[in-house]
């Protein structure tokens, strides 16, 4: 199969959408068309100018979407990239390469985007020129013990990464926004990491290690859609480990270690107090065992994924670069 993205809706180039692009908006999207529907209508209701960013839409679905797509196609400045899976980093790199904006900024297709989450964003990275800015994370669904964890588990993750009045490590592929020329100039997203996450993570290492900073911005809110069954939180944690695995390997390559993720699990009762706090009682109880699960998943992805990789069962993840190159 191709790994080619083909434009199946081009943006209007008459009106309103003659204007200059700033901002192009890369969401991926996957089989889930409702959800991309809501995302759309929160990039629709955004306060920055509408005139001034585009979306492109990278499009892996085997679920048509094209009919959400054409109901945005008059509203917004939308391009919908059709192709096949290649995964969080090859889909994040088509969508770089077809983007118009002085700027990117990334969420996916199951966040909604508070109305003046561009315009923040935007602004933030206006006083702060040549760095990465990431946004806030918040829930959708405060009843789902498995959406509860979900959100629990992020703060967590970010509280670790970006301490108050410390330096930002990393921010979650779901929520920032750069100069378009500098993610070309870093190669874009590792295509090794296929189908597989961790890619955010991987180009955050990068970037930090070629003297790039990082700038949070927690007003430049998208609100998460986290796993609502079981089995999907499992599923999503064990492919987390397996990404993890594959991120350490190519940051060993690089000279790194594991000394942030031990310290991570080894401040994990303290990092949960905060957020664990803000919990009713049971719901704090239920959050704690799929907290232990997390934990359980994540370790055997990791394991499944060195296991895989070492004996040659797994091969190394193939996607695709940026097209085009550096500029």
């Amino acid at each position: 199969m191709s790994n080619e993205m083909k434009t199946a809706a081009p943006a209007s180039a008459t009106g309103l959408f003659s204007h200059e692009i700033d901002v192009s908006v890369v969401v991926m999207t996957f089989n889930r068309p409702a959800s991309l529907r809501r995302c759309l209508y929160s990039l629709a209701g955004q306060s920055f100018a509408r005139e001034r960013f585009e979306v492109v839409v990278v499009d892996g679905s085997h679920i048509p979407v094209h009919d959400v797509i054409k109901d945005f196609s008059g509203i917004l400045r939308i391009r919908h990239l059709v192709g096949p899976n290649l995964g969080p980093a090859g889909q994040r790199n088509c969508g770089v390469a077809e983007a118009r904006g002085h700027w990117v900024a990334f969420t996916d297709d199951d966040c909604v985007a508070r109305p003046q989450w561009l315009e923040q964003l935007v602004m933030a990275i206006s006083h702060n020129p040549g760095v990465i800015v990431g946004g806030g994370v918040e829930n959708v669904d405060g009843e789902n013990a498995c959406a509860v964890a979900g959100q629990v588990i992020t703060e967590v993750v970010l509280a670790f990464f970006n301490p108050v009045n410390g330096e930002a490590t990393f921010f979650p592929g779901l929520n920032f926004i750069l100069e378009r020329r500098d993610y070309l100039n870093m190669g874009g997203c590792d295509a090794r990491f296929g189908l597989i996450a961790s890619e955010d993570r991987d180009f955050m290492d990068r970037w930090r290690a070629r003297g790039g900073r990082l700038v949070a911005c927690s007003v430049a809110v998208v609100r998460h859609e986290h796993r609502t069954s079981l089995s999907g939180f499992i599923r999503q944690y064990f492919n987390y480990g397996r990404g993890a695995w594959r991120y350490h390997r190519l940051r060993r390559h690089r000279g790194g270690g594991m000394g942030a993720e031990t310290r991570l699990h080894g401040r994990l009762t303290h990092l949960l107090r905060e957020p664990l706090n803000r919990l009713s009682a049971g719901m704090r109880w239920r959050v704690l065992l799929l907290v232990g699960v997390w934990e359980v998943a994540n370790l055997v992805g990791f394991v499944w994924q060195a296991v895989g990789e070492s004996t040659g069962i797994l091969t190394q993840g193939k996607g695709v670069p940026v097209p085009g190159g550096r500029e």
